[in-house]
């Protein structure tokens, strides 16, 4: 169903998590990727929405996430899914046997990346040099859009279909409005995503400059 990646960072406040997926099908921002404050993970396959938040719930809890992973296994439909993350201790992946073929995961260095319907692996290698090769100093959010990007270049989502739709979200305790977005349907909807940053951090930044310091509301 979709690509995607979920990174850990330390920042000068604590933890910053993030993730950013894409998929050859409509709204994948509303089901796959899922962050807060204690971790960032991507739910595809049979996607559930729901999964994804109960992930995010046990790593407020205190829970490893590979312990986690490790108990959705055993549950109906698990065979027929992938997740992945990473939380403050722990990263980890799970692909049921039964996904779409060319699926895949693994975990690197403070971050996983993930798919399933894959052209073929070189959209995972595609996606963690995407996201490792660029600078540290450049945002987090910025680098996730470079990373979905090197994997649509490397083949993407392998299904021939007419509209697509893409997501990035980073959570820090500063993080902005901008950086949690979604391109629902477009024929293009990482280059959408990408241009909705670029629009939107123009527009926050003159909020600021128009009204002063605000509430994020």
């Amino acid at each position: 169903m979709t690509y995607s990646i979920c990174v850990r960072e330390r920042a000068d406040d604590g933890w910053r998590f993030g993730a950013a997926t894409a998929a050859r099908v409509p709204a994948v921002g509303g089901v796959t990727p899922h962050v807060d404050d204690h971790g960032a993970v991507a739910v595809a396959g049979v996607a559930d929405a729901a999964l994804g938040q109960e992930c995010l719930g046990a790593l407020a809890e205190g829970r490893r996430l590979d312990s986690v992973l490790d108990s959705l296994a055993t549950e109906d439909g698990s065979a027929r899914r992938q997740i992945h993350g990473v939380g403050v201790d722990a990263a980890a992946t799970h692909t049921g046997p039964d996904c779409q073929a060319h699926a895949a995961a693994r975990v690197g260095d403070d971050y996983t990346v993930g798919g399933t319907a894959m052209a073929d692996d070189e959209v995972l290698d595609a996606l963690e040099r995407g996201y490792t090769t660029n600078e540290r100093d450049t945002p987090l959010v910025r680098r996730l859009l470079t990373a979905l990007a090197a994997g649509e270049r490397a083949g993407g989502d392998g299904r021939d279909l007419p509209v697509g739709s893409a997501a990035v979200v980073v959570r820090g305790e500063h993080d902005p409005l901008y950086h949690d977005l979604r391109v629902d349907a477009s024929e293009r909807p990482i280059a959408d995503l990408r241009e909705t940053y670029r629009q939107a951090k123009q527009g926050y930044e003159a909020a600021l400059e128009t009204y002063g310091q605000t509430e994020n509301s």
